[in-house]
């Protein structure tokens, strides 16, 4: 018996047996030799591999398949070949005999291989395109099409047809298992391995069988893979964490339709029919209507013409009812809460939004189509802008920022007007969202006669300062490792 001087598991014996007999052999051929799974013997490959007894080498096999459009033209020819046959002809009357893509593709190569130019709007054969043998490139579809392999020397017109999406590159990966010189002689001896168990019964310890067996060594210092729980997106957390905050506050949560009226979206908000932020590039206008207005927009077209039955101008010029009713995807959850009101005008009330809103914007590190908005109404008796700036405070705070101000704004619906900033130490006061109380204008034509605090406040940018993101795209894709290493809870002081 020859002394074996490798601490072999059953496993890597077995695969080294095998390779005693052809010591290279795929991982697929190496398992059915093994009669073993391939993961199994590919993991007692690489443990043979780091004791020198095995190499295990890659390697990479192209192949060379027709796309659909490749195919199409291995059967009907190139798009150049297709317009040569027909030469001369005008531009205009090769559209009509070809699809406008076919005609471009084809005007192109025709140039680049010098079959043809156009004079005076005509198509004319070039005098060296007068017998055209078909090329290397026309011959390679015609081999792929027929399961023919490719010569050597085409290889520069299968780059060309790769470029013109005409064929694709496929890649098979093939492992391969071979002994090392120390391999190829512990195969050649003969191999005498203990039975291999991972855990020890109690029989075994209680019948003595354990001094027969051999234990699966561990490695203590390898580190174990990570475990990563379930948990919800971060985003979805801060959501959650501002709505618990509103309802702890005793508000009440609202939902809406997407789809609203400009006179829900706009108008009953004393927003002027002229006004920047109600044009095409703003706003996503649908090709429907209303149905029709509530019985108030007679109330609300007044105060836009002249003012009203209050001390106001309004803002003059003729109303029209025809813009209210246009549909559109809301703008801002504003629309859910004012019309909350006007259903529910008698205080108190307190009521929140958070929603998404839909604006054409175009997509950058600050700007997204779609985003979220956080909105907020109230309503009582002797209501007033302290009040405001306390509700604010306390959301701001619950939420872990220390330090709130509030600088004065304009809102075409509310005066006075605020917007409300936190402050971040890499970044200075960061401004949030827009607060207010509701002028006399938009309340007076829907009934109501409390005073009104509102506001609307951004969601996503709360959330890139509380998770530290600088692209507010960030938040709307799934990186499976930034979710699993996010942190879970959420709150910290500024």
């Amino acid at each position: 018996m020859v002394e074996i001087k490798y601490d072999l598991t059953p496993g890597e014996a077995i695969v080294l047996r095998a390779l005693k007999r052809n010591d290279k052999l795929t991982t697929s051929v190496l398992a059915a030799s093994c009669n073993q799974k391939i993961e199994v013997c590919v993991q007692s490959a690489m443990m043979l591999e780091q004791k020198g007894l095995a190499k295990l080498k890659d390697v990479v096999n192209e192949r060379y398949a027709l796309t659909d459009e490749g195919e199409k033209y291995a059967l009907e020819g190139l798009p150049e070949r297709q317009m040569l046959s027909i030469l001369p002809i005008s531009i205009d009357e090769a559209k009509k005999r070809f699809s406008e893509k076919l005609v471009v593709i084809s005007l192109g190569w025709l140039k680049r291989k010098n079959w043809a130019v156009i004079k005076k709007g005509v198509l004319t054969p070039t005098t060296s395109a007068e017998r055209i043998e078909r090329g290397r490139d026309e011959q390679v579809l015609t081999l792929l099409l027929d399961k023919k392999p490719i010569p050597e020397a085409y290889k520069k017109s299968i780059a060309e047809l790769v470029k013109r999406s005409l064929v694709r590159v496929e890649e098979d990966k093939t492992r391969i298992v071979s002994l090392t010189e120390a391999g190829l002689k512990l195969a050649s001896e003969d191999i005498d391995v203990a039975p291999e168990v991972a855990m020890l019964t109690q029989q075994m310890i209680t019948g003595g069988d354990w001094k027969k067996v051999k234990l699966k060594s561990y490695d203590i210092h390898i580190t174990p893979p990570p475990i990563y729980g379930g948990k919800l997106h971060p985003y979805e957390r801060i959501i959650r964490e501002m709505r618990n905050i509103f309802l702890e506050m005793g508000f009440t949560e609202l939902k809406g339709e997407i789809v609203q009226s400009s006179f829900w979206n706009f108008d009953s908000l004393f927003q002027p029919q002229d006004h920047p932020a109600r044009d095409m590039q703003d706003t996503f206008y649908l090709n429907s209507t209303a149905d029709e207005l509530p019985s108030c927009y007679q109330t609300v077209q007044a105060m836009h013409e002249h003012g009203g039955t209050i001390d106001s101008t309004g803002w003059g010029g003729s109303w029209s009812k025809e813009k209210a009713a246009q549909d559109v995807l809301r703008t801002h959850t504003t629309p859910i809460t004012i019309k909350y009101l006007a259903e529910s005008p008698v205080p108190p009330v307190k009521a929140f939004c958070i929603d998404r809103v839909y604006r054409r914007e175009a997509i950058d590190p600050t700007h997204t189509p779609e985003f979220e908005q956080l909105e907020g109404v109230v309503m009582d008796e002797d209501m007033s802008f302290t009040n405001l700036l306390g509700y604010l405070s306390e959301f701001y705070h619950r939420m872990g920022f220390k330090d709130v101000r509030f600088r004065p704004g304009y809102f075409p619906y509310t005066e006075p007007s605020v917007e409300p900033e936190v402050y971040i130490e890499e970044l200075g006061w960061v401004e949030l969202g827009g607060a207010g109380m509701f002028r006399k204008e938009v309340t007076e034509p829907l009934g109501i006669t409390s005073p009104v605090l509102a506001w609307g406040l951004g969601v996503s940018r709360v959330a890139m300062l509380k998770l530290k993101l600088l692209d507010l795209r960030e938040l709307y894709q799934s990186d499976i490792n930034w979710l699993r290493t996010s942190s879970v809870c959420l709150r910290k002081l500024y």
